[in-house]
């Protein structure tokens, strides 16, 4: 489907249409960014896989817009969709944002010369691999997070979907917006038996009305002065996170020297290696030594080769070990 077929919808709704490319430094393939890992499969993301165009909500001070995202060689080609005309500072703020998603600015020259020549791992440089998909902000990318701890993909599908659907602010074109801290400060009823999140409701629930009280924000967790161990810490001080999802979260904030190891990724490497039994995370630890404070990056890319390489369009389904 191309882009244009894509916003189909939008015109029948009166929606103004605002075009804009970015450019990306090649090698970078578009695709390969959204099945990173997991993210893309929630709510507010959409995207039927391959050159289809990427469909996400934007949160902007103009107002919400939707985003049409696809990749013709060394350009993104974005159209945005509002309910009116949109300002040139929104239109920075639109592609400022998506480059954070996207992490278009991340440097990863030190990564790939690390996997080049690698036996397993030599096609993460020819393909431009290692930009994981993020949110817009960090208050969706933790709560995202929370609710994959101890619990099926599946059922992480379902909590965001629920959440989304109850909270999240409807679009012209059908589509929800993720919702704000603001917008999820809600009661322990609503977190148990509208978003079904079981014993994660108390957890959710401070997680937001910490962000919408301005006591977390984003650049709580984008300090570069500290470590990763303490960024580590700052995050399992937030109740229900452990070491597994203050891992992923490390990952999320371009720090990769955490493996972030869970059940998933223990029997995966179990069956890459053609071994019965998981091996132990001493001997996972010396296998990615070598990749330093790439670790957890390397590890990752060789768990998700066979989602790249063989072209597959489904995202994990783990069951993530808090």
């Amino acid at each position: 489907m191309s882009l244009d077929e894509g916003r189909d919808s939008c015109f029948a709704a009166g929606m103004k249409t605002h075009r804009c490319t970015i450019a990306v430094t090649l090698p970078f393939a578009l695709p390969l960014v959204l099945t990173g890992h997991g993210w893309i499969f929630l709510p507010p993301h959409r995207y039927d896989g391959g050159n289809a165009p990427w469909r996400v909500p934007l949160r902007l001070s103009a107002g919400l817009v939707g985003a049409n995202v696809v990749q013709q060689r060394d350009r993104l080609r974005v159209q945005l969709h509002s309910a009116g005309t949109l300002p040139k500072a929104a239109l920075a703020q639109a592609k400022s944002q998506l480059r954070h998603m996207l992490r278009i600015d991340d440097d990863l020259c030190a990564f790939w010369r690390a996997c080049e020549g690698h036996p397993v791992l030599g096609w993460v440089k020819r393909l431009g691999a290692g930009r994981l998909l993020r949110s817009a902000t960090v208050f969706e990318d933790l709560l995202k997070l929370l609710f994959t701890t101890n619990c099926t993909w599946a059922a992480t599908t379902a909590m965001t979907k629920n959440l989304v659907e109850a909270l999240g602010t409807p679009l012209p074109d059908g589509s929800r917006a993720f919702p704000t801290p603001r917008e999820c400060v809600r009661d322990e009823r609503f977190w148990r038996d509208v978003v079904r999140c079981g014993y994660r409701a108390l957890a959710a629930m401070e997680l937001a009305a910490r962000f919408a009280s301005g006591e977390l924000h984003d650049a709580h967790f984008a300090d570069a002065a500290l470590s990763t161990a303490a960024m580590r810490d700052r995050v399992q001080a937030l109740r229900g996170f452990g070491p597994y999802a203050a891992g992923q979260a490390m990952r999320l904030f371009g720090r990769y020297d955490d493996l972030a190891l869970d059940s998933w990724c223990r029997a995966t490497l179990a069956q890459l290696l053609g071994r019965k039994k998981p091996p132990s995370d001493a001997l996972i630890a010396s296998r990615y030594r070598a990749f330093g404070p790439w670790a957890g990056l390397a590890l990752w890319c060789e768990l998700t080769a066979p989602w790249h390489l063989a072209g597959a369009a489904n995202g994990p389904v783990a069951v993530a070990r808090n």
